[in-house]
């Protein structure tokens, strides 16, 4: 017995009305064949229970590939919903321009579990019966010279082994023609054809260009000007002298030309829609502006109404303005969102503020009324997360510190916010805010976009002390979606060999505390005093780590324990009197309490992060080794200024640390000491003797300032950056060596000025930096190249 089913779109029109009544319908838009008579048997009932699956009229896509997609399965119960839905499915994937289903009985009993809720006695066979499109051969570019067939190719969307499909090759076409406007080419013309073959059903297509010729803005006008230079207007414009025209970037030339004007005082400018004329052989183009500047304007006095929540005086607090300015738009408009986010703060999340500017002819001056309608408190109703895949989404809802029922705090938003950015596998971050059927009432729900949280990088980099360096490192940010950081490093060279492996969870029993282990074994070439190669000290070692977090992540407290074995060989002859080879064991407890305020941990741009603790080594805790070694670091941010979406970051950082032993042990061993100097603390010296007390100091203090802005972003995260920096420091051997003065002596503070690049990656953040120092000692090397893993602060 065979029923054959195919779509509408060949359903046979000779099918009677009354066979259309009494034949089932098997799946979305399909109907039995013309091959069904009325005398013919009736087809099996559903839900069937399937014996076999086959796929027929397929030529170029694999059996495989239809059965990963549909839910039909061999011996599966499957009913007329599955079948209306894999048809639809086979549909979608764009591969097939009909597809069909044929049901036929088997001869094979369904198995007895299924034998109440089959529709037959046995089993179906199952035949999809779909017609191809055809797929892309090959494509041919023809008549293009001044753009590369790769840079067409990776501008269209359609590929080889692509179906094709006739919407997106016009899509395609105006992907390509789009190109050549960006490029200057705005006569260009594209067409595209396709040449199939039938028999193996594979197409080449063929898209045929005329390029034209290359246009350019050879001169802009800009009319009117009075109170500019006109260079500095033209600077403004993207559509400038020399470049290449953009059609589309005119009315944003024109606004920024009026804001220009606004932010200056200047609130009666007008200017007026760009004139564009070109040469005959539309090789030249000419833009042309005409300005009324009108007269400047000053801010005179400022008054609010309205305001019961806050008062005046401290409504003015938030104006980013003062009685005398110039008149800046931009100034206003940041006035205006100041005191929104002031309500905001409040749970007065519809507040809105209206500014009404009038010129007072008695002095001169632009007054400034703002009315205020403060509205009503508004409470959070529910909160959710969106947009993982990878993540548990538990994992991220314990970063989210506001809850439902609370009133709306834009800062808690906020810190939500930092705190899901902060995790280091999340890109972005954006927040809905929606007003269910109460209006006081909000849900939020926090969309996120998540990175790639595994990184395996190699590279080598070069430095000053240790020559050529080589590294391998193998990072996941985001381990089993549950935000676990693990990581293998391997560093390697001439005078390096450092393995380590580390793991990380930020949460234990959903308490935010951080629990982490460290394996490491260390082998170095150490400088000592004036010599480069002074010894050798290798370590092999673990350390555990526990890290509570209070008050919503701005408080820590973190405790570590670490066990090593410590060797000093290979002493240089030269300082045989000095040092001694021979094995220590290390055993010691550190405790730290930290208050962090940064917006992100990885790359901040504001807040601060201070820190007390002391190191407890031997005593108690056995070991060969018995000293203390209590620390001081600070580290302040300060976003000063934004260019576009690039913020410039100053940050000041001052360390400071003392060490001395006790018990048996008679002096701090000289891997314990501090020897200043390259990547880490002052980059224009070495650490070779040049800073400090030449056998390492026992008291340390360094002060780093860096000026850094980003050369590529993204997703409003800084990728690359450049810095610029001060350092100033040294070390002494007694706390009663401690003096202020700079200059090349042993006890004097060195400072150094340089510039560096770096990658900001969670998973991996490297420095690079060039090094100058200020007070070098004759015959020392004024500059030094560093290379270094992690943040410096």
């Amino acid at each position: 017995m065979k029923v054959v089913l195919v779509t509408a779109l060949l359903a046979a029109a000779s099918a009677s009305p009354a066979q259309a009544q009494t034949s089932p319908s098997l799946s979305t838009g399909t109907v039995i064949s013309s091959s069904a008579t009325a005398a013919a048997p009736q087809p099996p009932a559903p839900p069937w229970v399937i014996g076999e699956i086959e796929l027929q009229g397929n030529k170029n896509v694999r059996f495989s590939t239809v059965k990963g997609e549909i839910k039909a399965r061999k011996g599966n119960l499957y009913d007329q919903p599955d079948l209306d839905g894999d048809v639809e499915t086979l549909l979608g994937l764009g591969d097939f321009d009909r597809v069909a289903a044929d049901v036929s009985s088997l001869a094979t009993p369904v198995p007895a579990h299924f034998a109440k809720v089959s529709g037959s006695s046995t089993t179906i066979k199952l035949t999809f019966i779909v017609t191809e499109r055809p797929i892309v051969k090959s494509i041919v570019w023809s008549g293009n010279k001044r753009l590369s067939r790769g840079l067409l190719g990776d501008t269209i969307s359609l590929k080889k082994r692509d179906p094709v499909d006739p919407v997106k090759l016009r899509e395609d076409e105006d992907k390509l023609l789009k190109k050549y406007h960006e490029d200057g080419f705005l006569e260009a013309s594209v067409h595209s054809s396709v040449d199939t073959d039938t028999t193996t059903l594979k197409s080449v297509v063929t898209f045929t260009i005329d390029e034209g010729v290359k246009s350019r803005i050879t001169w802009v006008g800009l009319h009117g000007v009075r109170s500019f230079y006109t260079n500095k207007l033209l600077r403004e414009l993207k559509n400038r002298r020399g470049k290449v025209f953009v059609e589309k970037d005119l009315p944003a030339d024109q606004e920024k030309l009026k804001d220009y004007y606004l932010n200056r005082g200047y609130l009666d400018v007008s200017v007026s829609s760009p004139t564009v004329f070109s040469s005959l052989d539309r090789q030249r183009l000419y833009i042309d502006y005409t300005i009324a500047e009108g007269r400047q304007y000053r801010f005179g006095d400022t008054d609010f109404s309205g305001n019961t929540v806050y008062v005046s005086t401290e409504l003015a607090k938030a104006l980013s303005y003062r009685r005398g300015q110039v008149f800046s738009q931009e100034r206003y408009a940041d006035s205006v969102r100041a005191i929104q986010e002031m309500y905001a703060e409040k749970g007065r999340l519809r507040a809105r503020v209206l500014g009404q500017k009038t010129y007072n002819q008695a002095t001169g001056l632009m007054d400034v009324h703002f009315d205020v309608t403060e509205g009503s408190i508004v409470y959070i109703d529910h909160v959710d997360v969106e947009g993982n895949k990878a993540t548990k989404t538990y994992v991220l809802a314990r970063e989210v510190v506001v809850k439902p029922g609370e009133m709306f705090k834009a800062s808690r938003v906020r810190k939500s916010v930092e705190k899901i950015r902060n995790l280091g596998f999340i890109d972005d971050v954006d927040v809905d805010i929606e007003s269910p059927s109460d209006p006081d009432k909000v849900d939020l729900t926090f969309d996120v976009t998540e990175g790639k949280p595994g990184m395996l990088t190699a590279g080598a980099a070069y430095s000053s002390l240790d020559g050529l360096i080589g590294t391998l490192s193998m990072q996941h940010m985001n381990l089993f979606g549950r935000a676990q950081r693990a990581s293998v490093q391997w560093s390697f060279g001439q005078r390096v060999q450092d393995y380590s492996l580390s793991w990380t969870t930020p949460w234990v029993d959903n308490h935010p505390t951080s629990l982490g282990a460290d394996v490491f074994n260390t082998r170095r070439i150490n400088p000592y005093q004036n010599v480069l190669s002074g010894y050798v000290e290798k370590q092999t070692g673990a350390t555990i780590r526990l890290g509570p977090r209070f008050e919503e992540d701005e408080y820590h407290l973190n405790f570590a324990y670490t066990f090593s074995r410590i060797m000093v060989s290979d002493v240089d002859s030269s300082l045989a009197g000095q040092l001694t080879e021979g094995t220590s064991y290390f055993s010691s407890i550190s405790a730290e309490f930290a208050r962090d305020t940064r917006d992100n941990i990885w790359d901040p741009t504001t807040g601060r992060l201070d820190s007390l603790s002391v190191t407890l080594s031997g005593g108690p805790l056995q070991g060969t080794i018995n000293y203390i070694k209590p620390a001081l670091t600070d580290a302040s941010n300060y976003h000063l200024f934004d260019v576009d979406d690039y913020p410039f970051v100053l940050t000041l950082s001052n360390r400071a640390a003392y060490i001395t032993q006790f018990g048996q042990t008679k002096d701090v061993p000289v891997f314990a000491r501090f020897f200043l100097g390259g990547q880490d603390t002052l980059r224009g010296y070495s650490p070779t003797g040049e800073v400090g007390v030449p056998f390492g100091g026992k008291v340390f203090d360094v002060f780093n300032a860096e000026l850094g802005f980003p050369l590529a972003r993204e997703r409003r995260r800084t990728i690359v950056k450049f810095v610029t920096f001060f350092d100033a420091g040294t070390a002494w051997d007694r706390v009663k060596d401690v003096r202020f003065w700079v200059g090349p002596d042993t006890q004097d503070i060195k400072t150094d000025v340089g510039f560096g690049i770096r990658f900001t990656t969670p998973a991996f953040p490297i420095r690079l930096d060039w090094g100058y120092g200020l007070n070098h000692r004759p015959g020392e090397k004024l500059y030094q190249i560093n290379f270094g893993l992690g943040n410096l602060f």
